[in-house]
């Protein structure tokens, strides 16, 4: 069953057969003229002790964009390539916002609609790389997520969904990427896969 909310005959509360609140986690939709997108890729070989401060991943909200992007989810697999001794110690990945100019080099993403129905995204670039992106005349500006590399013998999946009191918010010109935050694992490769999942609206 569902009770209206009073004083907004469109919005309901549902709740299942024992009467407990039942909550549901929908598709965003309380900006005007929101839209879904996802996008993400694979990534080649990341060689062994790779520097602190390498930027592997990048997306970039459009310059001249007429809404806001926001980020729900973000889903990250590193996948062990090749083992070897780390000294038992796992590097870091940082997210951290940043503007002024657009990474280059690596391989280019899309943006893909969740909805084909609905605009396309006014995401300007995304792109990623086993080597390292180039990052001229970039500022970063505030770290926002963290994930360990780990010293592994298998893969590690790490999925952080965002509430809605914690969604990470790109104003036109604006991106976030993804570097190591200190010097990766000694003697091992490895490679990751990645997933990113927002909306764009006003």
């Amino acid at each position: 069953m569902a009770v209206l909310v009073v004083g907004n005959t469109n919005s309901s509360i549902d709740i299942d057969p024992a009467r407990n609140l039942y909550v549901r986690r929908g598709t965003a939709n309380f900006f005007t003229g929101s839209a879904n997108f996802v996008s993400g890729g694979p990534s080649g070989v990341v060689s062994a002790s790779i520097a602190s401060g390498t930027t592997l991943l990048a997306l970039r909200h459009g310059t001249t964009a007429s809404n806001d992007l926001y980020i729900t989810h973000v889903t990250l697999t590193v996948n062990v390539s090749n083992t070897g001794s780390s000294g038992a110690v796992s590097g870091q990945l940082v997210w951290e916002r940043f503007t002024s100019a657009t990474p280059t080099g690596g391989t280019k993403r899309t943006a893909a609609r969740a909805d084909a129905s609905e605009a396309v995204s006014q995401v300007m670039d995304i792109r990623d790389h086993s080597g390292s992106l180039t990052m001229t005349g970039v500022v970063k500006g505030e770290r926002l997520l963290t994930f360990p590399i780990p010293f592994m013998l298998r893969s590690q999946v790490f999925d952080i969904v965002l509430n809605e009191d914690e969604i990470i918010k790109l104003q036109p010109g604006n991106g976030i990427a993804m570097s190591t935050l200190v010097t990766g694992p000694g003697a091992v490769t490895w490679t990751y896969t990645y997933t990113l999942r927002w909306f764009e609206g006003v």
